[in-house]
Formats: structure tokens, C-alpha cells, sequence
């Protein structure tokens, strides 16, 4: 049996900010799919730290606004290279406007 991912990452980047612990980072998403993000950051956040994350996409005039979990790190030589957060409890339509920012994006790639 295959082991999939229960959704589907697309390779977007938007601008994100993330706060942990009341720092304050801004960074850039490599993917996001509806259960999380795989953000680009020189920063180390502890694993399992919970945080808030702002990022806009074209689809919806306000900013997603959600919660998240790090679920794990990427580093190289030693030097951090970004994480990975589990989004924890995304509205109805933050859902809708990343399902049709997805669509869109795939329609002209």
C-alpha cells in the first residue's frame, strides 16, 4: 500500500509571518497545502512549538489567519533552511480561497 500525504502540496510562494513565543518573523512560503505550509526561514523554531501564522492570497481580500504546530525542520551544513507547520483549524473560507487560489495557480502553470 502507498502512503500519501492527505493533501496535496502545491509549490506557491507567498509571503508569510509567523509568531512564535511573540516574536514576530516574516517569511516565504516553498508549498502549502490545506493541512499546512513548508515556510523558508534562516530562523530556528522548536519543534512542536505552537504559533500564528498571517499569510493573503489572491483569492480572498482579508489574510488566512491560523494557528500552527512545527512538525519538523529541513537544515543544511548545519544552518537552518525552513520548517514544516501543521495549520490547526483553518475556517470554511480560508479553505474555499486556497482550494480556487490552487485552482487558479494550476490553470496557468
Amino acid at each position: 500500500m502507498e502512503h500519501r500525504r492527505a493533501d496535496r502540496r502545491y509549490e506557491r510562494r507567498v509571503a508569510i509571518e509567523i509568531v512564535n513565543d511573540g516574536a514576530r518573523a516574516s517569511a516565504v512560503t516553498r508549498n502549502i497545502s490545506l493541512g499546512g505550509v513548508f515556510v523558508e526561514i534562516d530562523q530556528a523554531l522548536p519543534l512542536g512549538a505552537k504559533v500564528a501564522l498571517s499569510f493573503r492570497v489572491p483569492t480572498q481580500p482579508e489574510p488566512i489567519e491560523v494557528a500552527g504546530q512545527v512538525r519538523w525542520m529541513e537544515t543544511e551544513e548545519g544552518r537552518m533552511r525552513g520548517v514544516g507547520i501543521r495549520f490547526e483549524g483553518l475556517r470554511a473560507r480560508d479553505v474555499w480561497a486556497l482550494n480556487k487560489f490552487f485552482e487558479s495557480a494550476e490553470r496557468l502553470a
